[in-house]
């Protein structure tokens, strides 16, 4: 038997795609390497940011961009991307990192805010005052690297050591006697030399704000007079600077049930409160991101799908202009839509819709709804035939949306518009200086009931008139009546003193000043030539 026959040392067919393979797969193996290094690296960036402006460790910071984008509904990665680009930073809402001399956090004692919830921030042992014991070292740690658990002295230390860690401290005040009583850590919150003794709690009302000395005033009434015990928060001057002060009182009483004392327990909350204010700021910045990357995508989708012409359009025997203004709150973008078509023995297809419903959803139910009664008008159908096969059209779209919709054809020959109309606004007639409503025929909401029916009309038109068609967010608002808007629309349209459709559309959305901020806005000004 031969031996199979061989080229060489050149590789077959086999060896060389299996290299390939090799290689394509060694390739992809790098790419995903360096997203993840790219990746760990913005999240880095992100946890040393937030660090800084919320004046906490690094650790703590990424729990809090960890708790941002569990929030807000997005991966870690894309609240950091958000969070800290460029962008995001030139506008950023979060208050500046604080030195120590602006937040006084480190007194002349040494003291610091300790663990009074400065979110992150490790505590700073009390001067005078032993640090944590020491963990016990008889020897190398059992099982070979476990550490012994801290050794306390006494009950007595491990309250002073809970105490200096929450940056809290007890107290009990006798009303009868004006005896009062302080822990250590009291002083400290207060900013109190131990020397003067604890202030009683019927002059605490002294130390705090003015705009709290009511609340104040009335939590020592209830507590004095044994009636319940209080939690609340009030604010105290110490060092110049405001502090945040919880206060949990509870009356002693008797075996009578008459009030002898009062226990108390402050807790400075002040760096709590400064990291919750800095994690709200950083979550509306966030969901403000957010919103504004929707609204780019959904505004980017409908102007690829709906151009806008930058001049007046010329189409056989009219002259249109169309200005679209998307909606003032940023959320609101919608699925308004136009069409202006000349088809060859059909004369002049005009159309305008609204979506329900707002963002990329609205957009791309729009551009749906848009592009398919574009294509059924070229099959000569009447107005109220493409209607109802668009109404088909509605009832079976993925999600459940509804529309509104005009569509109508222009004859040049004859300057006929036969025209219908599902739930929408009728068009403006504007002839020799007056505004009259056209009115409609019979047609309901697009995506209500399967078998709606649509009426036509016919309107006869002349040289120089002028049609309006407009989308409900031109004239409706959420504070006014819907006829307040259709009266102001007529007013304007009459004394526009012009049939050149860019004056008019300049006229109108003059009068209507700034953009509806819940809805989007599509006018067509149609002039008859």
């Amino acid at each position: 038997m031969g031996l199979p026959h061989t080229t060489g040392d050149r590789p077959s067919d086999e060896q060389a795609d299996t290299s390939e393979a090799t290689i394509e797969r060694l390739r992809a193996e790098l790419e995903q390497l360096r997203d993840k290094l790219r990746n760990t690296a913005a999240i880095e960036r992100a946890k040393g940011a937030l660090a800084e402006r919320l004046g906490c460790g690094v650790d703590a910071a990424y729990t809090h961009l960890l708790q941002l984008a569990r929030d807000s509904g997005i991966t870690p990665l894309d609240a950091a991307s958000l969070l800290f680009t460029p962008e995001a930073r030139d506008d950023d809402p979060l208050p500046a990192p604080r030195s120590p001399a602006d937040d006084a956090d480190a007194d002349d004692d040494g003291h610091g805010d300790g663990g009074d919830g400065d979110v992150g921030r490790p505590a700073s042992p009390v001067a005078g005052r032993r640090p944590p014991a020491a963990v016990a070292a008889d020897g190398p740690p059992p099982d070979g690297g476990v550490c012994p658990r801290p050794v306390f002295d006494d009950l007595a230390e491990q309250f002073e050591h809970a105490q200096r860690l929450g940056n809290l401290g007890c107290g009990m005040w006798e009303p009868a006697t004006g005896a009062s009583h302080w822990s250590d850590q009291v002083y400290a919150i207060f900013g109190r030399d131990p020397a003067e003794g604890p202030l009683p709690l019927d002059r605490l009302a002294a130390v705090v704000v003015p705009e709290d000395v009511p609340l104040t005033a009335h939590l020592i009434s209830t507590l004095v007079d044994g009636r319940e015990p209080v939690d609340s928060e009030i604010h105290i001057r110490r060092d110049g600077e405001t502090r945040e002060l919880r206060l949990i009182g509870e009356p002693v009483v008797d075996r009578a049930g008459r009030p002898v004392a009062v226990r108390c327990v402050y807790q400075d909350v002040t760096g709590w409160r400064r990291g919750e204010r800095a994690l709200t700021a950083s979550r509306r910045q966030l969901e403000q991101l957010r919103v504004d990357e929707e609204r780019r995508q959904a505004i980017d989708m409908q102007r690829s799908i709906l151009p806008l012409p930058e001049r007046v359009v010329d189409k056989p025997g009219l002259r249109a202009a169309i200005r679209y203004l998307p909606a003032g709150i940023l959320s609101r973008v919608g699925g308004d839509w136009y069409e202006t078509s000349a088809i060859d023995g059909e004369g002049v297809f005009l159309a305008i819709g609204d979506v329900s419903g707002h963002g990329r959803t609205a957009a791309a139910a729009m551009a749906r709804l848009r592009n398919g009664l574009s294509g059924l008008a070229f099959t000569g159908a009447p107005p109220d035939r493409l209607l109802a096969w668009l109404n088909r059209l509605t009832l079976h779209w993925p999600t459940s949306l509804t529309a509104t919709a005009l569509a109508g054809r222009f004859d040049p020959e004859t300057r006929t518009l036969t025209w219908a109309q599902g739930g929408h606004f009728p068009p403006l007639l504007i002839r020799d200086g007056k505004a009259t409503t056209l009115d409609p025929p019979e047609g309901m909401l697009l995506g209500a009931i399967d078998d709606a029916e649509f009426g036509v009309a016919t309107t006869s038109l002349e040289p120089g008139d002028l049609l309006l068609l407009y989308t409900d967010g031109l004239i409706e608002r959420r504070d006014r009546d819907l006829q307040v808007g259709l009266d102001l629309l007529l007013r304007v349209a009459e004394t526009a003193a012009s049939n050149d459709p860019e004056t008019v559309l300049d006229r109108v959305l003059s009068a209507f000043g700034a953009p509806n901020p819940n809805d989007d806005t599509c006018v067509v000004a149609i002039q008859i030539v």
